[in-house]
């Protein structure tokens, strides 16, 4: 769900709403980056996420076009394939910021979002970031309830300082951990791909997200995810290996921006504790140093203490969170 910071009511303009084309995929690339300019997304990025939706998962979507033929908004609400709680239905809601707050959004989110009732759903879940206020009151007036954070955090790749921490490195390589890249890993396992993902699997699900929710991995959905879009690289990739077994992973979401975004970080239960996860972070840091990136970005849940405690260890500073929220679906 998105928002400008200060809600103020502008004309109304005279628009419709029909259904989603994939022609509006370059169209709304245009709108998702007007409202994250410092996380932007490509025509291809976004043309891979449209191609890779698994077909089976029900959604309905529609985009809001002013007379003139401009697309200016977008609606999505959808099973949460990704979720364990997948009777809880995800609402998003789009407009670009020359548009807010003349009515688009409210008509988008009337038209998606009955589709969560129709398909049997008890909840709808949805998320803006904290300092949207428009989005927090359109949010809190239609009825949902904040259930929890993510917080978003940054590190300054060019001045961090490794030194620090290449005690935990040291410790880990001393209990018999290596770190690799996943373009390493392919070199001598024909599965490297397959045992990376039950890795992931594996932590995964270890993650809590707000609202109790948990991770259900798919071998497709983190093909998509991880290893094929088209701003991952498998030399950012790292693996923590020992004895020859995967045991350990993070991954780097490269933005065209120089900014990074810190995909999973996950260690095998019987590994942690051995300077494993620090030693995944700063092999991830090093790569982003030796491409000129600029900065390192990481979402985290309250619930996850300890790789918040990691991050702070690091350098990272805060940023506005994301707020998750959640309304109940009245039924009869």
């Amino acid at each position: 769900m998105t928002g400008s910071p200060s809600p103020v009511s502008l004309s109304p303009v005279k628009f419709t709403l029909r259904e989603f084309e994939k022609r509006d995929i370059a169209s709304l690339t245009t709108i998702f980056n007007n409202i994250y300019p410092d996380e932007p997304s490509t025509l291809e990025q976004n043309e891979h996420w449209e191609a890779t939706y698994p077909a089976d998962n029900p959604r309905q979507r529609r985009v809001a076009e002013t007379d003139a033929g401009q697309v200016v908004g977008y609606g999505e609400c959808q099973r949460p394939f990704w979720s364990d709680q997948v009777e809880k239905y995800a609402v998003f809601v789009a407009v670009d910021p020359e548009w807010q707050h003349r009515g688009i959004g409210q008509a988008l989110y009337t038209a998606v979002a009955p589709f969560a009732t129709e398909q049997g759903a008890t909840m709808l879940r949805t998320d803006c970031k904290e300092d949207a206020t428009g989005a927090v009151r359109f949010l809190a007036a239609a009825g949902f309830s904040q259930i929890g954070i993510r917080f978003e955090s940054a590190l300054a790749v060019p001045t961090f300082d490794e030194t620090p921490f290449l005690t935990a490195v040291n410790r880990a390589a001393s209990a018999g951990y290596e770190i690799i890249t996943l373009a390493e890993a392919r070199q001598t396992d024909p599965e490297a791909d397959l045992h990376l993902y039950e890795v992931f699997a594996a932590t995964i699900v270890d993650v809590p997200f707000p609202g109790e929710d948990r991770a259900r991995p798919n071998y497709d959905n983190f093909r998509a995810s991880t290893l094929d879009t088209p701003n991952s690289d498998p030399n950012a990739i790292f693996i923590a290996r020992r004895d020859g077994r995967m045991v350990g992973m993070t991954s780097l979401e490269l933005l065209a921006n120089t900014i990074a975004i810190t995909g999973m970080t996950g260690v095998l239960q019987a590994h942690r504790g051995h300077g494993v996860a620090t030693a995944l972070k700063l092999a991830s840091l090093r790569y982003l140093k030796n491409h000129q990136y600029t900065e390192a970005r990481t979402h985290n849940d309250t619930a996850n203490p300890a790789i918040l405690g990691l991050n702070e260890k690091l350098g990272y500073r805060p940023l506005a969170g994301w707020l998750v929220w959640e309304k109940a679906i009245e039924t009869g």
